[in-house]
């Protein structure tokens, strides 16, 4: 019987079992798909934004403060630059970008997944794919395992790192929520998160392929309240609004449906009143100067002037009309009908409610020896490595409390 089994060879998968086997615990790995690390291969692209360059404290907060707070432990244990040594060691450099991003030297995200299956393995983790488990049972004295193939395998521990619902085509389904459920922990409803904004209005569509860099992202409250923002670029779509700041405003958007509406500021550091007094004075064409001062694609300058004062001089502009078009360049309005779903999203938002979670292991509360890491607790961030982040850390400390526990008399 092995001392800890990780469902899982993903982010929070790999590095459990590394940590767990580190420890001088035996371990073993179940992975349902060939290889490890499927969903890595495919983040940012194939190139793997791996973490970010914020200090622990700073990182928490990017989760929002229940959620920080219940990181807070395990990314100081974990914090994004011991992330970087584990890969360091393995031959794989990193270099800091824009927004605080991490990235491989390499830009391959491969090199990432073999650094971290290498780190596993040469700890003494052992590893068998191909491996579908269908349930997890406890036992009085440790946990079973029932497996696709009507094999079983006995643990003292395990570690849960099956993933979210996120990318189903890389053979995520959700598994781990039906188990847990089974076993009575209460899970907070899943759903997408950093995934693309779908908006079905004709002139959102007909600027696809446009990209909004220096703006803020919104979301606001029927009463005009703005509950979050954030200056993130945003790209227009052929289906709506895509880019990190529509993608990271979606898991606020699919977790209360109909709460707030979406806005872009497309002027944020410049003064209203400045605005007024520069954008009508003067003749010339009204998209024209609106592109100038907001610094923004001509063709949206275009549409917005269209669709508040079409065919007018600046200086001709009703002032009913003037007091609409400052109100769209300082907060163009989308009606958003949700995003697109799994199928679109880089993480899932939702998952086990953190207080059946020890936070200072991993462990559930009421089922001593099962961890719970990564995407199946209901944690997010933004986009910018928070996702790895708190699957690297929720991950190692699992591996490290597991494998702790296993040596005790």
């Amino acid at each position: 019987m092995s001392d800890v089994v990780v469902v899982g060879a993903g982010a929070a998968g790999l590095v459990a079992a590394a940590e767990a086997a580190l420890a001088g615990a035996r371990v073993l790995v179940l992975e349902k798909r060939e290889r490890p690390g499927i969903k890595i291969l495919i983040s940012g692209g194939g190139h793997c934004n791996v973490t970010t360059t914020l200090a622990p404290r700073e990182a928490e907060a990017q989760f929002g403060l229940g959620a920080g707070r219940f990181l807070r432990q395990a990314i100081r244990a974990t914090p994004p630059e011991r992330i970087r040594s584990w890969l360091r060691e393995f031959g794989v450099e990193t270099f800091e970008a824009e927004f605080d991003k991490v990235w491989p030297v390499s830009r391959r995200a491969k090199d990432v997944v073999d650094a971290l299956a290498s780190r596993a393995r040469l700890a003494g983790a052992q590893f068998r794919f191909g491996a579908a488990v269908q349930a997890v049972r406890a036992t009085p004295d440790s946990w079973r395992l029932n497996l696709e193939d009507a094999s079983t395998v006995d643990a003292r521990f395990v570690v849960l790192a099956t993933g979210g619902l996120s990318y189903p085509k890389t053979g995520t389904t959700g598994d781990g929520y039906r188990w847990l459920r089974e076993l009575g922990v209460a899970i907070e409803e899943p759903r997408p998160a950093l995934a693309p904004l779908r908006v079905d209005d004709p002139w959102v569509h007909a600027l696809s392929g446009l990209t909004l860099e220096h703006v803020e992202c919104q979301l606001r409250e029927a009463t005009g309240r703005i509950a979050w923002r954030r200056r993130r670029p945003v790209l227009f779509t052929h289906k709506g609004l895509s880019g990190p700041g529509a993608m990271d405003a979606s898991a606020r958007l699919e977790r209360e449906p109909g709460r707030y509406r979406f806005h872009v500021d497309l002027c944020p550091d410049q003064d209203e009143a400045w605005l007024r007094e520069e954008l009508f004075t003067g003749t010339g064409q009204l998209d024209a100067r609106i592109a100038r001062l907001c610094g923004v694609p001509r063709r949206l300058a275009t549409a917005i002037a269209l669709r508040v004062s079409p065919g007018v001089a600046p200086s001709e502009v009703p002032k009913g009309q003037r007091t609409a078009l400052i109100a769209e360049l300082r907060g163009l309005a989308f009606d958003v009908r949700g995003s697109l779903g799994f199928s679109q999203a880089e993480v899932t938002t939702g998952g086990v409610q953190l207080d059946q979670v020890d936070p200072r292991t991993m462990e559930l509360r009421d089922h001593p020896g099962l961890y719970v890491t990564g995407e199946l607790l209901d944690v997010d961030g933004p986009i910018g490595g928070f996702s790895f982040l708190a699957a690297f850390a929720t991950g190692a400390l699992a591996g490290r409390s597991a494998a702790n526990v296993n040596r005790q008399p």
